[in-house]
């Protein structure tokens, strides 16, 4: 399981809010202003972190709707300190502002839900590192949404105006704060797409690249059936004759087994050069006269 988790999920591929949407409940709601967003943030991140940490001691052989509920008292338990640190920092106005959907934090599907899918199967430290991640994942989105809520709202960020065309006062309601993540989620998933439809595609140039080299430089020997199933590579030698230059035979199962082989050669640094014209000529008979060997056994026969 772990090798199939890349823990960089959590920043954009499984975006909690721009991606997955499993918190954008509070995000619409309360991400008004950059100053809500952060306390947002805060408390989340708290909450979230320290309940996850503390509730991988416990025992799995627990039943899991009692799992369930203990990481939601865990939870709770944190967070009070969490919103009292947060009234320190942003002010109660701001907690008194965000209503009930700081509360529900508490049962915030990070740690009800990767908990068991995903964060409890990772080793400890690849599971606190990829728990970061999530959490700040979720945080850059919430506070980019807040942020540019307030800006195009009102044309002020933090208190401080900032000269913009024109306003939106309506994204300050939930109904345009929906639109406005649903707009971004829309923004962001292009942008990821784009993106991993050109790494795709360098990574096929730099596959057919790799493939026209290894078709010069190798000699593919045909087998009984007519398919190649094994390649013969040449390493350049000064002094020697190419037939003494064999650097590599080995069998296959397909082209990609091949590449990864050239692959792993060339990273070395090694020289290689093309195969010898008259082994290729020797290996294209060399099907023709096995064929027809077996044709004459099974004519004798």
């Amino acid at each position: 399981m772990e090798n199939r988790i890349n823990l960089n999920d959590g920043l954009i591929k499984q975006n909690m809010v721009f991606m997955s949407g499993m918190l954008i409940a509070p995000v619409i709601a309360c991400a008004t202003s950059l100053s809500k967003s952060l306390a947002l943030c805060f408390v989340f991140s708290f909450v979230s972190f320290a309940a996850i940490i503390l509730c991988r001691f416990i025992p799995r052989t627990i039943v899991y709707t009692v799992r369930v509920t203990l990481y939601t008292i865990a939870a709770a338990v944190f967070y009070i300190p969490a919103c009292l640190l947060a009234e320190l920092v942003f002010g109660e106005a701001v907690i008194t502002s965000a209503g009930v959907y700081l509360p529900i934090l508490v049962t915030n599907s990070l740690i009800l839900s990767k908990t068991e899918t995903r964060f409890y199967l990772e080793p400890p430290a690849n599971m606190v590192r990829d728990v970061i991640e999530f959490i700040i994942g979720f945080d850059a989105a919430c506070a980019l949404t807040g942020f540019f809520r307030e800006l195009l709202a009102s044309g002020r960020v933090g208190g401080a105006e900032v000269p913009v065309l024109f306003t939106i006062p309506a994204l300050e309601t939930t109904f345009g704060g929906f639109l406005f993540v649903g707009i971004g989620a829309g923004l962001f998933r292009a942008v990821y797409n784009r993106s991993k439809k050109r790494a795709s595609e360098e990574a096929d140039d730099s596959e057919d690249s790799l493939a026209e080299y290894a078709e010069d430089m190798g000699e593919f020997l045909v087998g009984k059936h007519g398919r190649s199933e094994k390649i013969r590579i040449y390493k350049a030698a000064v002094g020697k004759a190419k037939n003494e230059n064999e650097l590599l035979e080995m069998e296959f199962l397909s082209n990609r087994d091949v590449l990864a082989a050239f692959e792993a050669i060339v990273s070395e640094g090694q020289e290689l050069s093309a195969p010898p014209e008259e082994n290729a000529e020797q290996q294209e008979t060399a099907p023709d006269e096995e064929e027809k060997e077996d044709t004459d056994n099974g004519s004798v026969s």
